[in-house]
């Protein structure tokens, strides 16, 4: 027995929103062969490391909270960190 293949609408005038509905509700699977691949390219800003010196134990606390958030705990501190400049430059 073949495989069936659905086609795939024209999504042209659709809204972004729309877009978003149908294939939360669609299974991109079933449309596997009117795709074709494509080269994509994923540029992040510059960011460079930087080394703070802690106490051990605010290391720990922050671990177990980046743990208990589901994300690694320089995550954690990188998302703090931003939300504290975003705080002071709209002061």
């Amino acid at each position: 027995m073949g495989k069936t293949t659905k086609r795939l609408p024209d999504m042209t005038d659709w809204s972004d929103e729309a877009i978003a509905e149908f294939w939360a509700t669609h299974d991109a699977a079933d449309y596997a062969d009117e795709t074709e691949p494509a080269d994509v390219t994923f540029e992040r800003p510059g960011q460079r490391a930087v080394s703070v010196k802690m106490d051990e134990a605010d290391i720990e606390a922050l671990k177990r909270i980046a743990h208990e958030m589901g994300i690694g705990h320089t995550t954690l501190i990188r998302m703090w960190v931003k939300e504290r400049l975003k705080q002071t430059t709209a002061a």
